[in-house]
């Protein structure tokens, strides 16, 4: 089989398989049992004794009212597997295998108002089983259907490639569940009657009367997919989904969910819109409709009254749309905050305003929840996600940073981009390891951190002594009862909190520093949250929704009565009393979300001694202990892919299947094609993760048919087909670093070979003949990394950071070079290859103006130590590469390459909705490219391997395809200056000219390949 065909194969398998292997932590040192019940399986591993027994208790008082409301029931039990290894809140339903997984940490989210998380994120995974199932076209067993398309390129008059590179690349998926995520989360939201363990509460409200009343609402398309949103954008599909179901409910009657559910069973509807119609008798878009105008009507009244008695103080900052826990410095002349500014996510870091000039400086690039400034006001204090420990779980520490230390070396700084230096900040001090702390506050003295610790699917507030580096429990709750933003009480007695304990709200607490038990201080049948003490200590400043919105108030603990200080439009949250008490710092949710705000004016209303009232926490009684068993390996069931491609312009039929472990410590996957002619396709990959790092065996074999009518009189033969196959076996291992590298080592055996059909010129003795072409092995060893800054838009174009590979091979190849006679045998003859290559491809990305434009560069490296044969050569043309050229058309033993390009955006935001297809983003490209390839031999003048010069053009469009997968498309021009390298001494020279590339996939083409680009 040519070699080059082989190249051809080997990098669609690569393309093909992209994404397939999960290769994140593996925690070997989790010990995992299984608590069985009537509906559910619950698995859960050491720490987690506790909850395991009430999160099956949840799921099975859950399962009865959901079941029946949507008159449903899977067809197994129902496997929840619980995890706390991430200080990570969330949870996902995987419908097609009645599997639940959730991370078991609070959600303390910003966007979010206080609930018990345990009940309410089993409760809403389980809605999406059962909903979910309710409007497949299919059985579970099969979620979707691929469709591939292939066309390649040519390579001119070549004799030695039988294929080209692909210049036109497809790949697309029909689902077999589709519903758009604004009815999916609005209905997990809404749960069902008897089962409804979340509520429409004031944050989602707040979100929602902001972006009416500022116009910002997502429109009917926009909530019909995430697409390309920032973290506040996601928010409001989950916000927006919840109101609209809750108005739908109000209007048309809660019967009406599952019959929109039943309605999208039907196998032709791909339009949500079509199963409203059946179901309500209105369009969507109507529906839409009467819901603002609900929204505006309801909140006008409100917004009014808000007007007539306006109390939120100064705007400070509002750069990005999170802004958040204001802190003043012990002098108060700097107010130090959160912020995402710069960011379309939720990282924030630690900036410090200056009152004197209303500069804003950088902290610290990454702090999460509250803070504290030292008691000198020269450092500060923090928490944020360390690096992956050695089980690769990321958890939250203390650290300690002074702003005005000196910057890192350039060799720091260069070990730090490429993944090969612990990823701290100049200045910085862990202060812990491994402690799954966050809000940290100094004590007054500043010998103590008083801060809250993680874990068990509950938190604590603990002590750390500094000078000890011990840790003290002040509070022991292990039923999920959580702990948030503690402060010392200015003569370092007593620490106030919030406290939300299970069935009730979130209150304010308070307890001695010495221990003991604590003090409701306040309370209502709403959220009480985030207290600061007033400088003389006599009073706590805290926010309260007692309202429906968040408004600071102050409490005096002596007499217990009660001020109001501010009335806003949005809700006011975290207080922070400047030291000489006369104005508040606090995070307001304002017109671009979360903004720093100071009022120095507040209301002092009195608030009605009704209103907060402290009553008796009643403790729930503890349920009987349920058995559980060690667990042992279990699959779930084989997922199946049904899949159809052209290839070339054959028709291929095939599928893609599947199966893991529960707890995916062991994977299987297949995939197969098959043509008419029996060309072939097939793959397979089993991982074993049960350590570190990951192991993995791939097979493969790969076939192609080639009907021709080659006819020879002068050398008396005649072919009518040819056969090439590819047989290859990799296995190895993949380990994924601390600081974000992955490094892969595998072992490589290759096989190919030509059968052909032949006979005399005149058609006598007509025979098979076979042939073995090639038997090679490689040993690999490959270094990447993959640091690109995430953004909303950082798919379509990449903005900051990198993407580099650097390889080792080692070859022994026996490659075919003639036959010889022995008796009446004709036996191959190979010419041996044995050889090392080294390769780099570094690519490096830069944010320019104007707005989110970007600069790429690309350098790509190789070489190969001795001569083989140019079947082994780099190749660096084609869509991977140098565009303006052929894949095959640029090969050597030595390989450079540099391109550049220049991304900007043409229409940042379609939103539009045609037919399956969101519309969401396109970008346009200029780029131009330099690059060699040769063998440093005296035949690389008289071949003209010299620089080749590219420059071309590109269109990346973004979109999503039946409310669910992504689907990208890319359409490259590209012209290459120079002429196209000779085969051979003395053919003509022929520019390269004019090259076009078009796919369309799950992502856009960067690099693949394995070696050999």
């Amino acid at each position: 089989m040519s070699h080059k065909l082989t190249q051809t194969i080997l990098i669609l398998l690569a393309l093909s398989t992209q994404g397939l292997a999960q290769f994140d932590a593996n925690h070997p040192e989790l010990n995992w049992r299984v608590i069985e019940t009537e509906h559910f399986k619950v698995y859960y591993h050491q720490g987690l004794e506790k909850l395991a027994p009430r999160a099956a208790q949840v799921a099975e008082d859950a399962y009865g009212p959901i079941a029946s409301f949507y008159n449903f029931d899977p067809d197994s039990k129902v496997r929840i597997i619980l995890k706390d290894t991430e200080d990570y809140a969330n949870g996902a339903a995987y419908y097609y295998h009645n599997t639940i997984e959730i991370w078991v940490s609070n959600l303390d989210f910003a966007l979010r108002g206080s609930t018990d998380w345990l009940p309410n994120v089993i409760t809403h995974e389980l809605t999406h089983i059962i909903a979910l199932q309710l409007a497949r076209k299919s059985s579970r067993r099969i979620p979707a259907i691929f469709v591939n398309y292939l066309q390649y390129q040519g390579e001119g008059k070549r004799d030695d490639i039988l294929a080209g590179y692909p210049n036109v690349l497809a790949a697309y998926a029909i689902p077999a569940t589709i519903i758009p995520p604004w009815f999916a989360e609005g209905t997990a939201q809404y749960m069902a009657p008897g089962a409804q363990h979340d509520r429409w509460d004031s944050h989602r409200d707040m979100v929602l009367r902001q972006a009416t009343r500022n116009g910002s609402l997502l429109t009917r398309d926009e909530m019909s997919v995430f697409g390309a949103k920032t973290g506040l954008g996601f928010e409001k599909v989950y916000d927006h989904g919840y109101s609209l179901t809750l108005f739908m409910v109000d209007t048309f009657g809660r019967d009406k969910l599952p019959e929109l559910y039943r309605q999208m069973k039907v196998w032709w509807r791909t339009d949500f819109g079509g199963a409203i119609r059946a179901t309500l008798g209105i369009s969507a878009s109507e529906l839409h409709t009467r819901w603002i105008a609900s929204l505006k009507k309801r909140y006008a009244d409100q917004i009014a009254q808000i007007e007539t008695n306006l109390a939120q103080g100064d705007l400070i900052r509002d750069d990005g749309y999170l802004n958040l826990h204001p802190r003043w410095s012990p002098d108060g002349t700097k107010l130090a905050y959160l912020s995402n500014k710069g960011r379309d996510y939720g990282r924030t870091s630690l900036m410090v305003y200056t009152l004197a000039d209303s500069s804003v400086e950088l902290a610290a690039p990454s702090a999460v929840t509250a803070f504290d400034w030292s008691t000198d006001g020269e450092q500060f204090l923090y928490a944020r996600h360390s690096q992956p420990n050695k089980y690769g779980g990321r958890q939250w520490d203390l650290y300690t940073i002074d702003p005005k230390a000196s910057k890192s070396s350039l060799f720091q700084n260069v070990k730090t981009a490429i993944g090969l230096a612990r990823a701290t900040f100049p200045g910085e001090t862990r202060l812990s390891t491994g402690s799954r702390g966050i809000h940290p506050t100094y004590s007054p003295d500043g010998t103590q951190i008083a801060f809250v610790k993680n874990g068990g699917g509950t938190t604590n507030l603990c002590i750390l002594d500094i000078a000890a580096d011990t840790i003290r429990y002040l509070t022991t709750f292990d039923d999920g009862s959580q702990v948030a933003t503690p402060r010392w009480s200015p003569d370092g007695s007593q620490i106030a909190f919030s406290l939300y304990r299970i069935s009730t709200s979130r209150d304010i607490a308070t307890i001695s520093a010495t221990g003991g038990d604590y003090t409701v201080r306040v309370a209502s049948r709403e959220t009480d949250r985030d207290p600061c003490w007033t400088p003389d200590g006599s009073s706590l400043v805290f926010a309260s929704d007692q309202d429906g919105i968040f408004n600071l108030y102050r409490v005096n603990l002596s007499s217990g009565t009660i001020d109001r200080l501010t009335r806003v439009y949005g809700g006011a949250f975290q207080p922070h009393v400047h030291p000489d008490g006369d104005r508040i710092a606090y995070a307001h949710y304002g017109k671009n979300a979360y903004e720093i705000r100071v009022i120095s004016q507040p209301l002092n209303e009195p608030v009605a001694a009704n209103i907060f009232q402290v009553n008796p926490f009643a403790a729930t009684t503890p349920k009987p202990a349920i058995a559980s068993r060690p667990y042992k390996n279990e699959f779930s069931s084989t997922t199946i892919l049904p899949r159809l491609a052209i290839d070339s312009g054959k028709l291929k039929l095939g599928a893609i299947a599947g199966s893991d472990d529960v707890l995916r410590k062991q994977t299987f996957f297949i995939s197969g094609l098959l043509a008419h002619d029996l060309d072939m396709d097939l793959y397979a990959l089993y991982e074993y993760r049960k350590r570190r790092p990951t192991f993995f065996l791939e097979a493969y074999r790969i076939s192609r048919h080639v009907e021709e009518d080659i006819i020879s009189r002068d050398e008396d033969f005649r072919i009518y087909n040819r056969t090439f196959a590819l047989t290859g076996i990799e296995i190895g291992g993949k380990y994924t670093m601390r600081r974000g590298g992955t490094i892969d080592a595998r072992l490589v055996y290759h096989r190919t070979g030509a059968v052909l059909d032949q006979a005399r010129f005149n058609g006598l003795n007509r025979d098979i003949v076979g042939a073995t072409t090639l038997n090679g092995f490689d040993l690999a060893f490959t270094y990447r990394l993959n640091a690109i800054g995430r953004s909303r838009d950082s798919e379509i174009n990449p903005r900051s950071g990198r993407r580099l590979a650097l390889r080792y091979d080692r070859y022994f190849n026996w490659f075919i070079s003639g036959f010889e006679e022995n008796t009446s045998l004709i036996i191959e003859t190979y010419d041996r290859y044995f050889y090392n290559q080294l390769s780099l491809d570094w690519n490096e990305f830069i944010p320019v103006a104007p707005g989110r434009s970007a600069l790429s560069f690309r350098f790509f490296g190789g070489i190969i130590d001795s001569e083989v044969d140019d079947t082994f050569d780099f190749f660096l043309g084609g869509l991977p590469g140098m565009k303006g050229y052929t894949f095959y058309s640029l090969e050597g033993r030595r390989a450079l390459m540099l391109r550049s390009a220049y991304r900007f955006p043409l229409w940042s935001r379609i939103d539009r909705q045609t037919g399956p297809i969101y519309s969401d983003q396109l970008y346009g490209a200029f780029f131009a490219g330099i690059a060699r390839a040769w063998d440093g031999t005296s035949d690389d003048a008289i071949l003209k391997r010299g620089w080749k010069r590219e420059l071309g053009t590109q269109l990346r469009y973004d979109a999503t395809s039946f409310y669910l997968f992504p689907t990208r498309a890319s359409l490259d021009v590209a012209y290459g200056f120079d002429h196209v390298p000779l085969q051979r001494a003395g053919d003509p020279l022929e520019r390269s000219g004019l090259k076009i590339y078009f796919t369309l996939l799950f992502g856009f083409v960067t690099d693949v390949g394995k070696g050999n680009f």
